[in-house]
């Protein structure tokens, strides 16, 4: 429905409304002003003829009262008229017969009496307060009906004319208001057709008008964003398009595909910073490429090697395992799971008995779960074999564990220093034997005294018994002479056990003084009352204390001097550990030598007079304690200082594996 049809049906639909209120008001205005009218008319004409019949009434003259009706109902507004008396009998009526014969009911309104088209009314008769009887008439109504109609139909007729007259009217100015609202459909309906160059005429200067001229500029506005985002829509497809080139770069860079040139890096947009950040890509890509083939080299390199590797991660997990280490621990793999972690595998290993020597597996287990300090740590393996694991924690990779199986240099080690020992007792050999030679001289000169005094007969028990104890004395000191020997010749069992540091400065000192005492070589040794418990192969560090007097023996022999002095002093229960340091007046060390003192084979005596074994074999053992040591120049001498930690009795652990 248009806007047009719409402003005349409204027009109408008002028009129809106002004449009908109107219509309404006037129909019941003279409605009820008409039938107010006729009901007092018919009120006064019973009264008047009341007062005309009230004689012949009185009288009874019927003749008159016929007559009198008669006359009446000649009217054509009178249907009927009745006298009767006041028993309510008939005494003269006159009118149409089909009211007469009907019952008489008084209308007590207009409205009543419409259902009839009669008016029916009664009136007594009286004459000075007496009733002589009473008067019915019927007052017709059609002629106020016919009114009525006439006046309704007039009004309909003005109403459909005026309602005509406001149709054509409402046309007329709904064409003229809706014309502009024609020009703006039209314009909008261009514009919904893509037309944004599309303008409207702007007639007038009412809102209608308003209204165009805003929606030209709408349009005209429409056709500049329209042009903008145009532009921008081909300044997208071109981006994406050069967008889609970096994207295959980057697909094609993610494949390995590193030689080709990315291209837009010098653009100044953002495709350009997309550009640069693909190259940034490519030269990580470049990088992981080289680190995965490094990575990749590394593994094939630690496949190669004699050694056991086994890295862990972070989160405890193995990352990596070398051939050397799933080859030895074949058996002990194939019970884990493939992200095993460093307690699994060591409580797994204890579970098989991989792992031997232990006393308290818990303990253990807790220790080398500790150990990050990167220094070696032995470990015997079933049945007869020995590792030499490092245990080191690197940052943002893990814990790397390695082992190397050293039993046989073990056993090497022992046989030289065994070899060692029994070339430092051939060397005190002449000492020994001058040690031994006192004694034996004593008892032998105590021997014969005794065997002089019987031949002679002149023995008696005291002096006996004095030379009997002497012989004993002398006998003892070459037992213990004896025994220092056979005890340092034994041969090391690889197993550490806990022992006390005096026992052996005691041991060695004694076993010292006696090659040096035929060189005129003095030696002190300064102990604490005070135990000091460490934990190691007490015959080896034996070996290591003998070394260091040996080159303190051979620095004093080659300084020349007339008389040597080695002394031996020790600290126990110090802030850093059991201190033990050995000097010597054999003129010091060179300055440039201290830094090689300890490498293998390296020695400053002459060929043939030492292997430069010495110090390196004491730097492991002492290490393999957990301890330092290390050498120093003094003003006449060198001095040689130990430090080991004290292993007290929640360490000591009897029978474990050498460390």
């Amino acid at each position: 429905m248009s806007f047009r049809l719409k402003t005349v049906l409204g027009i109408a639909l008002i028009e129809l409304t106002v004449m009908a209120v109107l219509i309404g008001i006037n129909q019941f205005a003279l409605g009820g002003s008409a039938a107010t009218q006729l009901y007092q008319r018919a009120e006064a004409t019973a009264r008047v003829f009341a007062n005309t019949v009230a004689d012949a009434v009185i009288a009874t003259d019927l003749a008159t009262l016929d007559a009198t009706i008669d006359m009446a109902v000649s009217s054509e507004d009178l249907t009927y008229l009745r006298v009767r008396n006041p028993s309510g009998m008939v005494l003269s009526q006159g009118g149409v017969e089909a009211a007469l014969a009907a019952p008489f009911v008084r209308d007590a309104s207009f409205d009543d009496a419409r259902k009839d088209h009669v008016i029916d009314i009664d009136l007594p008769i009286e004459v000075e307060g007496t009733e002589f009887g009473t008067i019915e008439l019927g007052l017709s109504t059609r002629t106020v009906e016919q009114e009525l109609a006439q006046a309704l139909y007039s009004n309909i007729l003005i109403a459909v004319i005026g309602m005509s007259l406001v149709a054509v009217f409402g046309f007329c100015l709904g064409t003229i208001l809706t014309q502009q609202l024609r020009w703006l459909r039209q314009g909008a309906l261009n514009i919904a057709r893509g037309n944004l160059a599309s303008q409207i005429k702007v007639k007038g200067r009412d809102e209608l008008a308003d209204t165009a001229k805003c929606f030209n500029y709408m349009a005209q506005t429409l056709a500049r964003d329209r042009g903008i985002l145009q532009d921008q829509q081909d300044e997208l497809l071109a981006k994406r398009a050069r967008v889609e080139v970096l994207v295959g770069c980057l697909r094609d860079i993610s494949q390995r595909r590193h030689t080709m040139e990315v291209p837009d890096t010098e653009r100044p947009d953002e495709i350009g910073d997309m550009a640069r950040a693909t190259v940034v890509f490519q030269n990580a890509m470049k990088a992981v490429e080289l680190a995965r083939q490094e990575q990749q080299r590394l593994i094939s390199a630690f496949d190669q090697v004699e050694e056991q590797v086994a890295i862990f991660g972070e989160d405890g997990r193995v990352l990596f395992l070398n051939a050397a280490f799933r080859s030895f621990n074949t058996e002990l793999l194939e019970l884990l799971p493939d992200k095993f972690t460093l307690r699994s595998f060591l409580e797994t290993g204890l579970k098989q008995a991989a792992f031997i020597g232990i006393e308290d597996p818990e303990t253990w287990v807790e220790e080398q779960l500790r150990r990050s300090h990167g220094l070696p740590h032995e470990i015997r393996r079933e049945p007869d074999r020995i590792l030499l694991t490092v245990q080191s924690y690197v940052d943002g990779i893990g814990t790397v564990l390695s082992a190397k199986d050293i039993t046989d240099l073990r056993h090497s080690e022992h046989q030289l220093i065994h070899a060692s020992k029994l070339a430092t007792l051939g060397e005190m050999a002449t000492g020994v034997a001058h040690e031994l030679n006192q004694p034996l001289g004593v008892i032998r000169m105590a021997s014969t005294n005794c065997v002089k005094r019987i031949d002679k007969d002149k023995a008696d028990l005291e002096y006996l018994r004095s030379k009997l104890i002497r012989i004993g004395e002398q006998t003892e000191r070459a037992s213990q002479i004896i025994n220092h020997m056979r005890i340092f010749g034994r041969k090391a069992e690889g197993v550490n056990s806990p022992f006390d540091l005096r026992d052996s400065l005691q041991e060695i000192s004694a076993l010292a003084r006696t090659q040096l005492h035929t060189l005129d070589i003095s030696l002190t040794l300064d102990l604490p009352e005070t135990p000091a418990i460490v934990l190691g192969e007490k015959v080896i560090f034996e070996q290591v204390l003998l070394n260091l007097i040996s080159n303190a023996r051979d620095a004093i022999e080659a300084s020349e001097a007339r008389k040597g002095k080695i002394s031996i002093t020790s600290v126990f229960a110090a802030d850093e550990g059991h201190v033990i340091e050995v000097r010597d007046t054999g003129g010091g060390i060179p300055e440039g030598i201290l830094d090689k003192l300890f490498d293998p084979f390296f020695t400053t005596k002459g060929p043939g007079k030492g292997t430069g074994l010495g110090l390196s074999i004491s730097f492991g053992t002492i290490r393999d304690m957990s301890g330092t040591i290390s050498a120093s120049s003094e003003e006449d001498g060198a001095c040689f200082r130990l430090v080991l930690p004290d292993a007290g009795p929640g360490l000591q652990t009897l029978g474990q594996p050498a460390a």
